[in-house]
């Protein structure tokens, strides 16, 4: 399974298993070109695209679970090839001081690094230290040094890194976000499903979106500085005035299908 993700290096290759629980209709374990990890959420949502395209979902059945790493993730499917998923309950962990390191990590200057938020690392499944940037155009112009982010992370709770700005490309965008995993094997993610929740718990919780309504929908553009634009849909719920699950969510299109001779 690591070889073959390898081969086709894309940022996450899923390989599906009957389930071990009654609650889930399928088992994903899921691979990245330099390991298999726990949660992801672009290749959640496709797997649940194809399970139902491919009849293992049944058409008349708007919601599934899948079994990842995790535990079981549940899926929802909408109108036009949409589909969702319900990620755990934030978890705010803790918030990492040092400026000026990551601003050297980013390859810009410690001013780049806004003063209004803090730099945390949160996970829904899977955890991202999250760093607000204070405009688009330093956004677009950071260039990672990634022997000094491993290093710099290796003791955190995670060394995947996700740089975010409230300017945006497009006016219905809420952020414009790119996220580097090295550790993974993949220096920049085109679109991260699995980092859209603690995104829209950060943005909440921070209040980063001035005219944003509590538990809206949250747009993210991502992976235009690779030219693979992406959007995807993150919306937190709430019970009384704490987080609850947050779903994330997009299109999904089939673009190829094949074999492989092994």
């Amino acid at each position: 399974m690591q070889g073959i993700t390898r081969e086709m290096n894309f940022s996450e290759t899923t390989f599906v298993y009957s389930s071990t629980t009654k609650k889930c209709v399928r088992k994903v374990r899921i691979f990245t070109p330099g390991l298999e990890i726990p949660f992801a959420g672009h290749p959640t949502l496709g797997t649940a695209f194809v399970l139902r395209n491919q009849g293992v979902i049944q058409p008349n059945e708007n919601h599934a679970f899948l079994e990842l790493g995790i535990g079981p993730i549940e899926v929802k499917f909408c109108e036009k090839d949409q589909v969702q998923m319900y990620q755990p309950v934030p978890q705010f962990i803790e918030v990492f001081k040092d400026k000026e390191i990551i601003a050297k990590v980013l390859g810009v200057s410690p001013t780049a690094i806004s003063d209004k938020w803090p730099m945390q690392f949160i996970s829904t499944g899977f955890p991202y230290l999250i760093v607000p940037i204070t405009s688009l155009a330093i956004i677009q112009k950071i260039r990672l040094n990634t022997e000094l982010l491993l290093d710099t992370l290796k003791d955190f709770p995670a060394q995947d890194l996700v740089v975010l700005s409230p300017e945006t490309i497009h006016n219905d965008s809420h952020a414009h976000v790119r996220m580097f995993a090295p550790s993974a094997g993949v220096f920049e993610d085109p679109a991260t499903g699995s980092a859209a929740g603690p995104i829209a718990a950060y943005l909440e919780a921070n209040k980063v979106l001035s005219d944003q309504i509590k538990g809206s929908k949250i747009i993210l553009e991502q992976g235009y500085e690779l030219n693979r634009p992406s959007k995807l849909i993150a919306e937190c719920q709430f019970q009384n005035s704490d987080f609850a699950e947050i779903i994330v969510g997009g299109t999904v299109k089939k673009t190829a299908e094949g074999c492989f001779f092994l």
